[in-house]
C-alpha cells in the first residue's frame, strides 16, 4: 500500500487507533481490520468523509506520534510499513530523512488517488477501495 494509507492508520494510532495502508511487499485483498476505527478518528467532524485538511491533521499527527525523539524527521526503520521504494519516493531530498512537509506532500497525493470522484473528499468507500488496490 502507499504511505499514505499507513500513516493514516499509523497517524489515528496517536490518537489511539493504528492506521495503515503502505505496501509492504506481499500481495493481499485484506483490509487492515481496524480500517473504519482509523477512518472514524480520523473524521473529526463526525461527517462521514474526510476533507483534505482531515487527512492532513491524522498524517501530521502520525508523524509526531513516531518521532518520539523529536528529531523532526523519520527514518526508513521508524516507517516499517513502507516499502523502500515508497520511502524512497517521499524522501524527494534522498537524505534517508523524511521531513513532516515531505510525509505531507507524498500522503496528499495518495489522498487525491484515492478520491475516485474528485470531490475533495474521502468516503470510507473510497479509502478502503485504495487500500485494497494499493496493497496489490
Amino acid at each position: 500500500m502507499r504511505l499514505v494509507c499507513r500513516t493514516l492508520l499509523l497517524g489515528t494510532a496517536a490518537l489511539a487507533l493504528a492506521l495503515g495502508a503502505t505496501r509492504v511487499g506481499a500481495q493481499t485483498d485484506a483490509v487492515p481490520p481496524d480500517l473504519r476505527a482509523a477512518f472514524k478518528a480520523a473524521d473529526k467532524n463526525g461527517d462521514g468523509r474526510l476533507d483534505r485538511e482531515e487527512f492532513r491533521q491524522a498524517v501530521i499527527e502520525g508523524f509526531y506520534f513516531r518521532d518520539k525523539e523529536r528529531k523532526g524527521y523519520l527514518t526508513a526503520d521508524q516507517l516499517p510499513e513502507a516499502s523502500p521504494a515508497a520511502f524512497n519516493a517521499a524522501n524527494v531530498k534522498h537524505d534517508g530523512r523524511l521531513t513532516l512537509q515531505e510525509e505531507v506532500n507524498a500522503t496528499l497525493k495518495d489522498f487525491d488517488a484515492a478520491d475516485v470522484n474528485k470531490d475533495g473528499v474521502l468516503t470510507f468507500e473510497e479509502f478502503e477501495a485504495y487500500v485494497k488496490r494499493s496493497s496489490r
